[in-house]
C-alpha cells in the first residue's frame, strides 16, 4: 500500500480578485475540502504506522538538515490573529485559500519520495524523536449552522496548516533516519601496537 496522494482542489475562490465567480467557486472549493481532510488524515495515519530501514547504506552521505525533496509552499494560517474585518479579512482569506494547491503539489512529491523509503518488512523501531503526523479536522459543510460552520472552519484551516508543516518535519526525519549517516568526527586517533626492542640481547 502506497502512502497515497492528495487530490488537487478546484480553483480557489477570491472575493476580491474574482467576485463574479466567487459564490460558484466557493461552493466547489468547500465541497472538495472534505476529501482533502480525508486524504490528509489517511496519509498521517499511514506515516505514523510506517517502518523505515535505518541500514540503507546506499544513501550514505552527510545530511544537511532537510529531506532530498522539500515542501516550499505551506498552507497559510487562518486569519484570526489579529482580528481582521472588511476587505482586509476578505483579502487574507483569499490568500490563505490560494496556498492549498501549491502545497498539494509539494506534498505529493514529498510523499512519493518517502514512499520509496518505507520498508514494510523491517522490525518496528521505537524512536522518541520520531515526529507524529497530525490529522486534518473535518471540513465545515454547506448545511452547518453559522456557529458550527465558523468553529469547524477554524479547526479545519488550523489543522491543515499544522499538517503541512508536520509533513516536512516527517520528511526531514525520514531523510536522516534512512540515510545511514554516521558522524565520524568523534573518532580518536588510533595508535598501532609497537614492540619494544630495547630488551633484546645481542
Amino acid at each position: 500500500m502506497a502512502i497515497g496522494t492528495i487530490t488537487a482542489l478546484p480553483a480557489s475562490p477570491s472575493r476580491l480578485g474574482d467576485p463574479d465567480n466567487f459564490v460558484t467557486e466557493s461552493l466547489a472549493f468547500l465541497d472538495a475540502q472534505a476529501g482533502f481532510a480525508t486524504e490528509c488524515t489517511s496519509i498521517a495515519n499511514y506515516l505514523n504506522a510506517a517502518k523505515f530501514d535505518p541500514y540503507n547504506w546506499g544513501d550514505l552521505g552527510p545530511i544537511s538538515g532537510s529531506s532530498p525533496v522539500s515542501i516550499t509552499n505551506f498552507i497559510a494560517s487562518a486569519p484570526t490573529n489579529p482580528p481582521l474585518s472588511g476587505s482586509q479579512l476578505a483579502d487574507a482569506i483569499d490568500d490563505m485559500l490560494a496556498t492549498f494547491n501549491p502545497f498539494i503539489n509539494d506534498a505529493n512529491t514529498v510523499c512519493a519520495w518517502m514512499d520509496g523509503e518505507i520498508d514494510p518488512d523491517h522490525p518496528t523501531i521505537i524512536d522518541p524523536a520520531r515526529p507524529v503526523m497530525p490529522i486534518v479536522n473535518p471540513s465545515p459543510l454547506r448545511n452547518d449552522g453559522q456557529v458550527a460552520f465558523e468553529s469547524k472552519a477554524l479547526a479545519f484551516y488550523g489543522s491543515a496548516n499544522t499538517f503541512s508543516i508536520a509533513l516536512q518535519n516527517m520528511a526531514n526525519y525520514v531523510a536522516g533516519f534512512s540515510s545511514g549517516y554516521e558522524d565520524w568526527d568523534g573518532i580518536d586517533t588510533i595508535y598501532t601496537e609497537t614492540d619494544d626492542w630495547g630488551f633484546i640481547d645481542e
